[in-house]
C-alpha cells in the first residue's frame, strides 16, 4: 500500500469509493454484454427457424411439381393424339395455378405441343438450351430457373422431366414452367403479417446464380443480389448463418441466411438491426440511467461525509500529529470543533484535555529517559553500578547513594557507592535475619521501604554520617539476581510518592541495565568456556578425521560415498584403482560416472548394468562383475549399503568394492584341481587296483614274466601317481612361497642328457645344439630336470617326431629352448599355455592324457629361479625359452 494510501483515511475511504463504482460499472457492462449477447442469439435463431420453414416448404412445393409433372408425362405418353394431350395439359393447369405452361417435348428437345399454345405453328426449340441436355443425361427431373421459351419473355422456374418406355428409352420430355409470382406469394403473405405487428421483415430466395427466385418485391426478381446479402454465399455452399451488414436503405440489418435443401437455393432473412437489438437498446438506456442515479448519490454522499467527518477528523489529526511544547497554546481549529455537539466535537475535546495532560507529564518523562539511556550505555557490571548512583543523585534531592549486593550467604555489602565515606563502604554487612534494616526489608518484599533515622533503638552508620532519611528501592532480575539501591537524605524529610514512582520507574530501566551488564560479563565467560571445549573438539574431530582417512586411503579396497542426490562426495585411491577413474573425476560428480566405467570394462557390459541397476534399486545389494581393464581377468565384489546419521535418517549411501580376483581363482583352482586329480588318479587307481586283484586271485596261477609285467605296471602307475602328487605339491608350495631350491653350479649338458635318456622314445629323433664353452649355471638341478623333461614330454605330445634342444649365453643368463615340429599354437591360445589344466587344441586330439599342470609347473620352477619362461609359435612347430641364472662372478667358470 502506498504511504499516502497507508497514512490518510480521506485516501483510503476514497479509493474504497472508487473500487466499488469501478466494480458495479465493470459488473454492469458485463451483465449487458451477455443479455446483448443472448438477445442477439435469440433473434438469430428466431430469423433462421423462418428461413429454415421457408426452405423447407419452397423445397417440398418444388418436389410436389417434380412429382406431378412425371405423373402428367407418363400419362401423356398414353394419350392417342395431341388433343387428348392437350385435354390433360389444361386440367393440369387448372389443378395448379403456379403452373403458367406445359409442354410436350420430343427427345431432341423440340415443343411438339404446348398448353397454352405458342403462336407460331412452327415446332420451336426449348430453352434455356441447357436444360434437354441434363435431362437426356439424367433419369430424375431438373430445375431450371430462365425463360421457357423466348417467344412468351414469361421467366419462371422451369421443371423438365424424362418419359421414359418400358426398356428404359427416352420417348419424350415433359417441362413446365413456375410462376416467379405465384412462388413469392408466401412470402408476401409473412412479411404483411410482421408488418401487421409494426416490424420490418423482408424475405429472399436466391438460386445458386445469386438470382431473385422469390421475392414480396416482383420488381426485383431475377436480379443479382448475391452481394446485397452477406452470408448468402456461405447460405449456397449449404452453412447457415446470421451476420450484420448494411442494407439498401444504408442502415443495419441482421442477414440469416440457410440453405434450400437438394436445390442449391439459399432463403435470406432481413431484419433491422434495430428492432432485432430493440431489448438491448433499452438495457443500454436502463444500464445507463443507474450509473447516473448511483454516480450522483454517491457524489452527494461523499460530499456530506467529506464536509462533516473527514475534513475535520484530517484537521484534527494533522494538529495533534506531535504534542506542542508547554509555551504552545492550543491550535484555535481544534477550540472551534471542540465545540460541536457531535462525535467530533466529542472527540476534539478529548484531544485538548490528553495534550494538556501530557504536557505536565512531558518534563519528567524527558528527564527520566535521558537519565535511563545513560545508564543503559554500558555492559560493565561495576561501570553500570556508578552510572546508576550518579544519575539517581541527579534525578532525585538526595546527598547519598548507594548499591548494596548480597553474597552467597544473603549478607548485603555495599558494591558501589556515592556521598558515603571509606568507613561505610567496608563496613557496612546487613545480615538477612537484620528485619530492621530498611535495605533487608526492601529485598525481601520486592517493594521500597523508607525510614526516618534516629538513636532509637541504635545508631546506625548513616546516622552517624548525618543522615537522617532513608529510601531502599530492590532491583530484583530473574535472571542476575536483586540488589537494593539506597538514596539518603540529611534532612528529617520522608520521600513523597511522587519521588517514590520516579525512582521506582527509573529501578526498572536499571533493572534492564543490571541484567544486561550480569548476563553479558556471563555470557562472555560462557563464551570463551564454549570457545575452549569447541577448540578441544575440534581437535579430536580433526584428529579422528585424520586417523580415518589414513585408514580409507590405505584401504587396498575401493570405498565410494555418495549423498541423497547420488553425487560422490568421497572416494579412496582403492576405488580409482580399481575402476581406472581418476579421484577428480569421480568425486562431485554422479554415481554413474563409475558405473559407466565399470560397465565398459567388464566382460559382458549388458549383463553388468542389468546387475548394477538391481543392486542400486535394493534388489540384491551384492554383485559380482567380472572386468578386463587391460586383457588381464579380474573379478571385482560390490556392495552396497546405506549411511545414517544418529537419528537413524538415511543421508547417503556407501559402495564398497573388492577385488576377489585372488580368491575366485583360488576357488575355481579348487575345482578344477578336485576334478583333474580325480580324473588322472582314477585311470592308475583303476589299473593298480585290477592287476593287484588278478595277482591276489587263488586259482589262477600267473607265469613269472605276467607277474613281472602286472607288477610293473603297478610301480609305474604308482610312480605316475607320486609324481602328480609331487607336482601338485610343488605347484602349492611356489604358489604360497615356500618352495625350497638347492641351488649350485651345473653343467646344463650333462641334465640334458640326462633328461633325453629318461624320455627316449623310438618314434621321436631328439637333436641338440649346446656350445662347449657355455658357462656353468646357478640352478636346482633336480627342479631344471622337471622342467625339461616335462618341456620334452609336451613336445613328444603335440610335435610330429622331431625335437630340437638349444642353449645359448645371452648377457648375464643362459637361454635354453624346446622346439617341436607340431602344428603350432593359435595366438589366441599361445598366452595361456602356462595356466594351470590348460591344455592347448591342437594336441587333444591324439593324446587325451595329462593333467595340464606341465607347463605351470615349468613356469613356478623358473619363476623360483628369479628368471622367466616364454613360448613361441609359428604355423608350423612351437618353441618353449626360459632363462637360467649365472653364479656368482667369483664361482664361474667354463664347462
Amino acid at each position: 500500500m502506498p504511504p499516502l494510501l497507508r497514512h490518510s483515511l480521506l485516501y483510503q475511504l476514497v479509493s474504497v469509493y472508487l473500487l466499488f463504482v469501478i466494480v458495479v460499472l465493470v459488473g454492469g457492462a458485463g451483465i449487458n454484454t451477455v443479455i446483448e449477447q443472448q438477445q442477439r442469439e435469440a433473434v438469430q435463431a428466431s430469423d433462421q427457424a423462418l428461413a429454415q420453414d421457408i426452405a423447407l416448404e419452397t423445397n417440398l412445393h418444388l418436389r410436389d411439381s417434380e412429382v406431378s409433372l412425371s405423373t402428367l408425362g407418363y400419362q401423356a405418353m398414353q394419350a392417342r393424339n395431341s388433343q387428348a394431350i392437350m385435354q390433360l395439359f389444361q386440367t393440369y393447369q387448372a389443378a395448379r395455378n403456379d403452373v403458367d405452361h406445359v409442354y410436350w417435348l420430343d427427345p431432341l428437345g423440340l415443343i411438339q405441343s404446348s398448353y397454352p399454345q405458342l403462336k407460331s405453328d412452327m415446332a420451336v426449340e426449348f430453352s434455356p438450351p441447357d436444360v434437354v441436355p441434363r435431362v437426356r443425361n439424367t433419369a430424375n427431373p431438373v430445375i431450371e430457373v430462365g425463360i421457357a421459351v423466348e417467344t412468351t419473355f414469361n421467366a419462371g422456374v422451369i421443371i423438365a422431366a424424362p418419359i421414359t418406355n418400358k426398356h428404359g428409352t427416352l420417348v419424350a420430355i415433359i417441362a413446365a414452367s413456375l410462376s416467379l409470382f405465384e412462388l413469392s406469394d408466401p412470402l408476401q403473405a409473412v412479411v404483411k403479417a410482421q408488418q401487421l405487428q409494426q416490424h420490418q421483415l423482408q424475405i429472399s430466395i436466391i438460386d445458386a446464380r445469386g438470382e431473385l427466385v422469390a421475392t414480396p418485391d416482383h420488381s426485383r426478381l431475377l436480379q443479382t443480389v448475391l452481394d446485397e446479402l452477406p452470408g448468402a454465399d456461405l447460405a449456397l455452399q449449404h452453412q447457415g448463418n446470421s451476420q450484420l451488414g448494411t442494407g439498401l436503405d444504408g442502415q443495419s440489418w441482421l442477414f440469416s441466411s440457410v440453405p434450400v435443401p437438394d436445390i442449391g437455393w439459399a432463403v435470406v432473412v432481413q431484419r433491422p438491426a434495430a428492432e432485432a437489438l430493440h431489448v438491448v437498446t433499452q438495457l443500454h438506456l436502463w444500464l445507463l440511467t443507474v450509473a447516473l442515479i448511483f454516480t450522483v448519490g454517491g457524489l452527494l454522499f461523499w460530499l456530506l461525509l467529506h464536509g462533516r467527518v473527514i475534513r475535520p477528523l484530517h484537521t484534527l489529526a494533522i494538529q495533534h500529529q506531535a504534542l506542542p511544547s508547554s509555551e504552545q497554546s492550543i491550535p484555535s481549529h481544534a477550540t472551534q470543533l471542540a465545540r460541536r455537539a457531535d462525535e467530533v466535537g466529542y472527540l476534539a475535546r478529548s484531544l485538548i484535555r490528553l495534550e494538556r495532560d501530557g504536557l505536565a507529564k512531558l518534563g519528567e518523562l524527558q528527564t527520566l529517559l535521558e537519565t535511563s539511556s545513560v545508564v543503559v550505555g554500558s555492559l560493565e557490571p561495576q561501570a553500570v553500578v556508578g552510572k546508576i548512583i550518579r544519575e539517581v543523585r541527579r534525578l532525585v534531592d538526595v546527598q547519598a547513594a548507594a548499591v548494596l549486593l548480597p553474597d552467597e550467604q544473603g549478607v548485603l555489602h555495599v558494591l558501589v557507592s556515592d556521598g558515603h565515606n571509606r568507613r561505610y563502604n567496608y563496613a557496612l554487612s546487613l545480615a538477612p535475619e537484620n528485619i530492621s534494616s530498611s535495605a533487608v526489608l526492601a529485598l525481601h518484599s520486592g517493594q521500597p521501604v523508607q525510614k526516618l533515622l534516629s538513636t532509637e533503638p541504635a545508631p546506625s552508620l548513616s546516622y552517624d554520617e548525618g543522615f537522617r532519611s532513608v529510601l531502599a528501592v530492590p532491583i530484583i532480575s530473574r535472571h542476575a539476581g536483586g540488589v537494593v539501591l539506597l538514596v539518603h537524605r540529611t534532612q528529617p524529610q520522608p520521600f513523597n510518592q511522587k519521588e517514590i514512582d520516579l525512582l521506582l520507574t527509573f529501578a526498572n530501566y536499571a533493572t534492564l541495565a543490571w541484567e544486561h551488564a550480569v548476563l553479558y560479563e556471563r555470557s562472555d565467560e560462557r563464551l570463551r568456556e564454549v570457545a575452549r571445549e569447541n577448540a578441544q573438539l575440534y581437535q579430536q574431530a580433526s584428529e579422528e578425521k585424520q586417523k580415518l582417512e589414513a585408514i580409507m586411503e590405505s584401504m587396498s579396497d575401493g570405498l565410494v560415498l555418495t549423498g541423497i542426490d547420488g553425487t560422490v562426495l568421497y572416494a579412496n585411491p582403492g576405488a580409482s584403482s580399481i575402476t581406472g577413474l581418476p579421484i577428480t573425476e569421480l568425486e562431485r560428480h554422479p554415481i554413474q560416472v563409475l558405473y559407466e566405467a565399470l560397465s565398459r570394462s567388464a566382460m559382458e557390459p549388458e549383463e553388468c548394468a542389468r546387475k548394477m541397476l538391481q543392486a542400486t534399486s535394493a534388489e540384491k545389494p551384492e554383485l559380482l562383475i567380472e572386468l578386463e581393464p587391460h586383457a588381464q581377468r579380474q573379478v571385482i565384489h560390490l556392495r552396497f549399503f546405506d549411511v545414517g546419521d544418529e537419528a537413524g535418517r538415511t543421508i547417503g549411501r556407501g559402495l564398497l568394492l573388492r577385488d576377489v580376483t585372488r580368491e575366485r581363482e583360488v576357488d575355481e583352482f579348487k575345482t578344477t584341481l578336485l576334478g583333474a586329480v580325480g580324473h588322472e588318479l582314477r585311470t592308475p587307481l583303476a589299473a593298480i587296483k585290477g592287476y593287484a586283484s588278478t595277482l591276489l586271485q587263488e586259482d589262477v596261477t600267473w607265469p613269472i614274466e605276467d607277474q613281472r609285467h602286472f607288477l610293473q605296471t603297478i610301480s609305474s602307475k604308482a610312480d605316475y601317481m607320486a609324481q602328480l602328487v609331487s607336482n601338485l605339491l610343488d605347484l602349492s608350495r611356489q604358489e604360497a612361497g615356500l618352495l625350497l631350491l638347492k641351488r649350485a653350479p651345473a653343467r646344463l649338458q650333462e641334465i640334458v642328457t640326462h633328461t633325453i635318456a629318461e624320455t627316449e622314445h623310438p618314434d621321436v629323433m631328439v637333436t641338440t645344439r649346446i656350445p662347449d664353452d657355455l658357462p656353468l649355471v646357478d640352478i636346482d638341478s633336480g627342479r631344471i630336470e622337471v622342467v625339461l623333461r616335462n618341456l620334452v614330454m609336451n613336445a613328444l605330445a603335440y610335435g610330429e617326431g622331431e625335437i630340437h634342444i638349444s642353449a645359448k649365453l645371452q648377457e648375464n643368463a643362459v637361454i635354453v629352448a624346446v622346439t617341436d615340429n607340431g602344428p603350432g599354437i593359435a595366438p589366441t591360445e599361445l598366452p595361456h599355455v602356462f595356466e594351470r589344466f590348460y591344455r592347448a587344441q591342437h594336441g587333444r586330439q591324439r593324446h587325451s592324457g595329462g593333467t595340464g599342470l606341465g607347463l605351470a609347473i615349468c613356469k613356478a620352477f623358473i619363476e623360483a629361479h628369479g628368471t622367466s619362461i616364454w613360448a613361441e609359435s609359428a604355423e608350423q612347430g612351437t618353441t618353449i625359452s626360459f632363462a637360467l641364472p649365472l653364479p656368482p662372478s667369483g664361482e664361474r667358470r667354463l664347462t
